[in-house]
């Protein structure tokens, strides 16, 4: 079966294939005659001691023309060289290989991190450095280019500028909706609309849920996310005792169960429901990440005869955070040239979504920007839906974010316990509380097993 990481990269194209290149600080088309975005205009160009005029990072070997054009186009605006230190293969085995050369002592300056999991791992081993002080010796405020998508410490420090981010929403079958009668869902909503409305769409009679849902492991904690509730304790011990996550595991479980506007967690199971399951097109309401509107996209594959919709995460008062993965370079403490390394690095957080098309992870882009960026996504959706319902889906949605997935000393580990012991709630094989307190044990096992 296909995997969800397949598609991160056919759905960074699919999402915004035709982004205006060059959509940066400003609206002017920034973008040359050979439609390659030109110089970056957030950060004056700075100049960089000689030891400096030499940069290295580690590179795919699958990395496409855009995203080599990039590095032609950081050399020249700043005059620095760029070394790319190719890396066979790509996804997990390249990530594996890199980790290998760092624990070997490699020199190369930049490495990419794809979420915040890997960061954490490179936090953790003391492989890469914080950048507050290269920051502060060029003159550079992070806060005000990124705010809310910096990753910061308890101690103010930060480890890696963000590129890119994948954002949750609810895309939304339209013909469910008007066979229904229901409005679409606009504006700020909670997770009880959503159930009162997947209740107005399910209709067993056709075969029709409401909703939609996955495995995926953080489907099981999503109400604690959204409340920014921490995994672990100040002593570095399993959190998972906090009501929230117990909370977090019981609306899962009702969604199917209760009210039965979604396939039961036994059902999706026995029937191997798909996870582009929402793509048949008997589903009304999915809640998912923007790497899915690549499957949206993409007619050849999944041929439809219905338009879809977009509404922002749900969010009760007490949790009003959206899940995001953000992915972020970071600097080897190695590194032969750390001050040309962080200029490569500001320059791949502030400009790489105009070669590559991701959604940026900046906090200084008007509304004007950012509607302009997600205008040619609407059009590659077949007018599904409009630049400015994007917009609103992903950024302006007065949401705060939270990272998708549990990070920290453990992640592997934490996974496994969760989707664990949440199976046997689900299931019927345990209670909400006795999966929190296995899931909690599992966890701590695993953290002192790993000091």
């Amino acid at each position: 079966m296909k995997s969800k990481k397949w598609f991160v990269g056919v759905a960074v194209m699919a999402l915004s294939v035709g982004l205006l290149a060059g959509c940066g600080g400003n609206n002017n088309n920034n973008s040359s005659s050979s439609g390659t975005p030109a110089a970056s205009e957030t950060s004056e160009a700075k100049d960089v001691p000689a030891e400096g005029k030499e940069v290295s990072i580690f590179w795919s070997s699958a990395a496409t023309e855009n995203e080599n054009n990039i590095l032609t186009a950081f050399t020249e605006e700043t005059g620095i060289k760029v070394n790319k230190v190719i890396i066979p293969g790509n996804g997990d085995e390249s990530q594996q290989k890199i980790d290998i050369s760092l624990v070997s002592g490699d020199t190369t300056d930049v490495i990419f991190n794809g979420n915040v999991l890997t960061i954490d791992k490179y936090k953790k081993g003391e492989t890469i450095i914080p950048l507050n002080d290269l920051a502060a010796e060029a003159g550079y405020d992070a806060d005000k280019v990124f705010g809310k998508y910096l990753p910061k410490d308890a101690d103010g420090k930060y480890y890696g500028l963000p590129s890119g981010q994948t954002i949750w929403s609810v895309v939304y079958n339209k013909q469910i909706f008007d066979d229904a009668g229901v409005p679409y869902p606009e504006g700020n909503w909670t997770w009880d609309d959503y159930i009162k409305i997947a209740e107005k769409l399910t209709d067993p009679s056709k075969k029709i849920y409401g909703s939609y849902m996955l495995d995926y492991d953080n489907y099981n904690y999503i109400l604690a996310k959204q409340q920014d509730v921490s995994a672990y304790k100040e002593d570095g011990t399993s959190n998972y005792d906090d009501p929230a996550f117990k909370e977090s595991l019981q609306f899962f479980k009702d969604l199917g169960n209760k009210y039965k506007i979604q396939p039961s967690y036994e059902e999706f199971k026995t029937k191997k429901l798909p996870w582009d399951g929402f793509m048949q097109g008997n589903y009304g309401m999915h809640f998912i990440s923007s790497w899915y509107l690549g499957l949206l996209s993409d007619s050849e594959t999944y041929p439809r005869d219905w338009k879809y919709g977009i509404a922002p995460t749900p969010a009760n008062a007490n949790g009003q955070n959206n899940l995001v993965n953000i992915e972020y370079y970071s600097i080897n403490k190695n590194a032969k040239n750390p001050k040309a390394a962080f200029e490569l690095v500001k320059f791949l957080a502030e400009n790489k979504y105009k070669y590559v098309h991701f959604i940026p992870a900046r906090e200084n882009l008007s509304s004007d920007d950012w509607s302009t960026l997600f205008a040619d996504t609407a059009k590659q959706s077949g007018d599904n839906v409009t630049g400015d319902e994007l917009y609103n889906a992903f950024i302006n949605n007065g949401l705060g974010v939270v990272d998708e997935k549990i990070s920290g000393s453990i992640p592997a580990e934490y996974s496994k316990a969760v989707i664990s012991g949440a199976e046997k709630f689900y299931l019927g094989q345990a209670t909400a509380e006795e999966a929190v307190n296995e899931i909690k044990a599992a966890a701590d096992n695993a953290i002192a097993a790993a000091k």
